[in-house]
């Protein structure tokens, strides 16, 4: 855990509501961002990410902390609306790599093609009718095989 001076915890503490009890969303009373997220202290640093290095450990270099909490409700609308931001409630919190957090959001459209079973023309995603590659960007593309072949194989007017 995160060593934190014992005015800047009380500071802290002062801010999450624990009404609802240890299984329920720790809501962040203090500032909030644009986004929705709750931001703690001077250097304004991520409600949810302070909770985390105080109650379970300090957050490893290269990692976000994942809201568990948002990944299970299927009634959050997600966004920056999204209730679960603001959650600090250490039970609630993982520390992943930026690709799971991505992944586990169904909010999200990786998320959304992670889950496609098939292409647009109703042939199966499987690792031999797959095709995958990465974009000028460095993102993720797959392609049905079969399409492709298709597609390459018709001449262009």
């Amino acid at each position: 855990m995160s060593s934190l001076h014992p005015l800047r915890l009380r500071a802290f503490i002062a801010q999450v509501d624990t009404t609802g009890g240890p299984d329920a969303c720790w809501t962040w009373r203090g500032d909030i961002t644009a986004d929705g997220y709750g931001r703690f202290g001077k250097k304004s640093e991520p409600a949810h990410r302070v909770a985390y290095g105080l109650m379970v450990r300090p957050v490893p270099d290269g990692l976000n902390v994942d809201h568990l909490c948002h990944n299970h409700d299927t009634t959050c609308p997600g966004g920056t609306t999204c209730r679960h931001r603001r959650c600090v409630n250490p039970a609630h919190l993982e520390a992943v790599t930026q690709r799971d957090n991505v992944l586990r959001s169904r909010h999200t459209a990786p998320h959304r093609n992670a889950a496609k079973t098939h292409c647009p023309q109703g042939h199966a995603y499987t690792p031999e009718n797959t095709y995958s590659r990465r974009t000028a960007k460095g993102r993720a593309r797959r392609e049905c095989r079969t399409c492709r072949r298709t597609r390459l194989a018709t001449p262009t007017a």
